[in-house]
């Protein structure tokens, strides 16, 4: 097993993005990070997720690999954790290497998915384009790789919708990473959201009534 240090941007295919930073930059909505208590009560055994941005371009866009590591050894440099997923995209680590890292790179502490990122959904290009997702519709998957959800800026019509040049087809893991509070929409049983500004989350929406 490899040890990889912090994941240095000029030695590997990855480094280990800074959640704190990110969060500075693109906002709360965009990067989602636990408090400093939460930090603060780890231990060894826990799962942190981390993310590895890549230090090279993929054919769909994607940027990074989220994924969990297990906290082997704590101190006041940092952290020790073995990676418990098996990547992707990056090819220079595997899962149960031994990773180590630094608080702020802690995007998420002992959460566990409830769904396949590496499921579908459709997506329509104006959200990609605009990195923003606001409405979020589940339908019955059309086949195994299809998750059900189609996910919209928010002011498409019919006829920009009717265009299928105008909608693309993503993985839940591509969608998460333009719009991280759509872990809550997939984790979720309801199959229609719609977000709100005013409570930074999105919300149930029954019968076209949204429920806060």
């Amino acid at each position: 097993m490899g040890l990889f240090s912090f994941g240095k941007k000029d030695k590997q295919s990855y480094y280990l993005d800074n959640i704190i930073e990110a969060q500075k930059e693109h906002g709360p909505r965009k990067f989602l990070r636990p408090t400093d208590n939460e930090i603060d009560r780890l231990k060894v055994g826990d799962e942190v997720r981390l993310f590895f941005v890549f230090n090279f371009k993929t054919d769909d866009g994607c940027r990074a690999e989220r994924m969990w590591v297990e906290i082997t050894d704590i101190s006041k440099d940092g952290f020790k954790g073995r990676l418990t997923n098996t990547p992707v995209y990056i090819k220079d680590i595997s899962k149960g290497d031994i990773v180590g890292f630094l608080r702020e790179n802690i995007a998420t502490v002992t959460v566990k998915l409830n769904f396949d990122i590496k499921k579908k959904a459709l997506i329509s290009k104006r959200a990609i384009e605009k990195a923003e997702v606001n409405w979020a519709l589940k339908d019955e998957p059309n086949n195994a790789d299809d998750s059900g959800w189609q996910l919209f800026y928010g002011n498409e019509d019919d006829d920009y919708n009717s265009d299928a040049s105008n909608i693309t087809i993503v993985t839940l893991e591509y969608a998460m990473s333009i719009e991280p509070h759509l872990e809550e929409v997939f984790s979720s049983d309801h199959n229609a959201f719609d977000w709100n500004e005013e409570e930074m989350k999105f919300i149930e929406v029954h019968n076209g009534i949204i429920i806060s």
